[in-house]
């Protein structure tokens, strides 16, 4: 059988959610997949499990800036393809190669430069919209993480339909509930976190709803005097200084904290230490931070296309248009405890069925169906021609 080429070549730290999916994939393919996969990452990565059936390959360190890795992806890996006479290549973040001289399966985590233009940068609006619709109309197979994407796909690209298969990403079991005084403190001290705030883990951006968040925030505080809001993610200057405004504007400076990045095996600790979790995004693609919240035993309010989708009667539902709305919904968790207690055992339910093993195993079985179509139309070229 010839085998797979996965280009993970996007992965580069700070991760963000795209590049934790695309780097825990080709981990759960190590240690739970079967079919030969050359994973293509930077020589910088995360480790990833040693198997038989995998080969590392390092063409170069992580890319200094998107352009050379885009001339890379369409220039030079084409070349690389065609030399191994791989049977499939698997592009996991948006975007495959123009041309590739094998079958592709093509990861769509959102259409948020279509759907929500007014949230993304200028060059993401140029390069995913000049990529996206040449990637999908190429494509063999279409994986979408929900079936919420899967319908804006299917509406955008209609002849994409019979190509999309939904796979929800996994959660590191790495995402447990903490309660070890020594893991708090020590996270108390490193972030400088207070006893009792609200949470939010992600990128700082405008789609996530962030000065949202915080007018919202200024309602629930007015009757808890001891409560903070810490927003943990990376944020560029122009988002950094438009919240920073917000909070002074408001008078609410003493009691919001931006910790900036959170190192990977300080967010479940993060997370046990909440008294909730509030992710009020205009509209994800699928959002993993609601779920790994509720990995480690932390109510969650939230908002936002597929996260709502996804996390189901696990979690508090809000209108991030409406401030009220998310201050009264983040309000109930505080409240009542019995309401409280429910949605947690609710959460715990609910992240334990997204798992990598299940995504590594269904994505599989996606390469697997292309590889025969492909051997099949090879088949019926061969029979015309003799």
């Amino acid at each position: 059988m010839k085998g797979i080429i996965y280009n993970g070549m996007v992965l580069k730290e700070p991760y963000s959610g795209v590049e934790v999916t695309v780097h825990q994939l080709a981990a759960a393919l190590a240690e739970y997949g079967s079919l030969p996969v050359e994973l293509f990452l930077p020589q910088e990565h995360r480790p990833i499990p040693r198997a038989d059936h995998i080969t590392l390959n390092h063409p170069c360190k992580a890319f200094r800036s998107r352009l050379l890795r885009i001339l890379w992806e369409q220039l030079i890996l084409p070349f690389v393809i065609a030399g191994r006479g791989a049977g499939v290549l698997h592009a996991p973040a948006y975007v495959a190669p123009l041309f590739s001289p094998c079958p592709v399966v093509l990861t769509v985590h959102d259409l948020h430069v279509m759907t929500h233009p007014q949230f993304c940068t200028k060059s993401n609006r140029l390069h995913y919209s000049m990529m996206i619709p040449s990637s999908i109309h190429r494509a063999a197979a279409i994986i979408a993480f929900s079936t919420y994407t899967e319908r804006i796909i299917r509406n955008r690209f209609p002849m994409a339909t019979n190509k999309i298969t939904v796979i929800p990403p996994g959660i590191s079991p790495d995402f447990k509930r903490h309660s070890k005084y020594a893991d708090i403190e020590r996270i108390r001290i490193k972030y400088k976190i207070p006893p009792s705030f609200l949470l939010f883990v992600g990128d700082l951006t405008y789609r996530k709803n962030i000065l949202g968040l915080i007018s919202a925030f200024a309602i629930v505080q007015a009757e808890r005097p001891d409560l903070h809001l810490i927003l943990a993610g990376a944020a560029d200057h122009s988002t950094a200084t438009a919240i920073d405004r917000q909070i002074h504007k408001i008078g609410i400076s003493h009691r919001v904290s931006r910790i900036g990045y959170v190192e990977n095996p300080d967010l479940p600790i993060l997370y046990s230490m909440a008294q909730a979790f509030v992710f009020p995004s205009h509209d994800e693609g699928f959002g993993l931070p609601p779920l790994e919240a509720m990995a480690c035993g932390c109510p969650v309010v939230c908002s936002g296309g597929a996260s709502v989708e996804i996390c189901g009667e696990a979690a508090v539902p809000c209108d991030p248009r409406d401030r009220s709305s998310i201050a009264s919904a983040v309000s109930l968790l505080l409240d009542h405890p019995a309401y409280r207690h429910d949605k947690i055992d609710a959460g715990y339910k609910k992240a334990s069925e997204f798992t990598w093993k299940k995504a590594a195993l269904q994505t599989e079985a996606v390469y697997k169906k292309v590889l025969s179509t492909s051997l099949l139309k090879s088949h019926h070229v061969c029979e015309r021609f003799f």
